[in-house]
């Protein structure tokens, strides 16, 4: 089967992650200084969440770059695994952000600081502005690519945070109350780790090989089994590799009968289903003979082969 699912990175995503890592790295100094001098917590923590939003955008195009790399003997399956890495890691590092930002805000709570509301309002609505921007230019990758999702998801999340912040700003300055400093803080944190927890659910789901989330298991048996002369499916294994790379394999019982060339014929069918209605690039598919498969789960897709005569073993991809 001719094909391939997967999605791949030109250099313009990477340029725009690279561009994105300047301008943000920049602002962050910007951020830092500003909420030094204006005593606010808010505007300081969200120049760390900033910060990490750097190291993300980093890491995000450095995994693009290196994921484009060639497979080699030693590496079959290419780079792809570290944009999940990535990921894995750009998620962690927003849960140990939020839990730090916490903490912070629990201790402004004891101890309120005043705080210059005014520059603390106009470098928030900088920040919301140049977040934004960022975001926009991710999405279209964040929809395909966990790596870039991580990457999007730190600047969507930190145009929210700003916002808040900005909020915050204002709260203060025409009521005086310092706690919304460190509430809006709290806020922050709470939604930096909701956001971080999707993504590292999804990495593990990948690195444990689990059966992607988009994938119908069901439906993709029942598709199979509506090729002629397909008897059983069993030993079936469905993997993600990288951002959008499904792999399959599996064992087709087919009547004892079956020619090499129908088997074939069978395979290339059954290939260009799954590429078609699943969205799996590449499909290893063992044919053999029906009723050699004897101890089966209640899903009928695993079990323990006996010994067999008559089988046919093929790839499709």
């Amino acid at each position: 089967m001719a094909g391939h699912a997967g999605h791949t990175h030109g250099p313009t995503s990477g340029q725009k992650l690279w561009i994105s890592l300047a301008v943000t790295l920049v602002f962050v100094a910007f951020e830092a200084i500003a909420g030094w001098r204006s005593h606010s917590l808010a505007l300081i923590s969200d120049a760390g969440h900033n910060l990490s939003d750097a190291v993300a955008l980093g890491l995000a195009a450095f995994a693009i770059w290196i994921s484009q790399r060639p497979a080699t003997a030693r590496r079959t399956f290419g780079y792809h695994r570290v944009a999940i890495l990535t990921a894995l890691f750009n998620a962690v590092t927003l849960v140990v952000l939020a839990a730090f930002i916490a903490i912070e805000a629990w201790q402004r709570f004891l101890k309120p600081e005043p705080v210059a509301s005014d520059m603390m309002i106009w470098v928030a609505l900088i920040a919301v502005l140049m977040n934004t921007v960022i975001a926009v230019a991710l999405s279209g990758d964040a929809k395909h690519s966990l790596n870039s999702r991580a990457a999007y998801v730190h600047m969507a999340g930190d145009a929210l945070s700003s916002l808040a912040v900005a909020v915050a700003g204002v709260i203060v300055h025409f009521t005086g109350w310092r706690y919304a400093d460190p509430l809006v803080s709290v806020l922050i944190a709470a939604f930096i780790a909701y956001t971080a927890w999707g993504i590292v659910r999804d990495a593990t789901d990948i690195l444990l090989e689990n059966t992607p989330r988009d994938i119908d298991v069901d439906a993709l048996v029942a598709s199979i089994h509506s090729v002629p002369m397909v008897q059983n499916v069993h030993d079936l294994h469905i993997w993600t590799v990288g951002d959008g790379l499904h792999f399959l394999s599996c064992h087709v019982a087919l009547p004892a009968d079956a020619t090499l060339p129908e088997c074939t014929s069978i395979v290339q069918t059954i290939g260009d289903k799954l590429h078609d209605e699943f969205n799996i690039g590449h499909a290893t598919i063992q044919t053999e003979v029906i009723g050699l498969c004897h101890r089966g789960d209640q899903a009928g897709l695993h079990c323990e082969l006996e010994p067999h005569l008559h089988s046919h073993h093929d790839h499709a991809h």
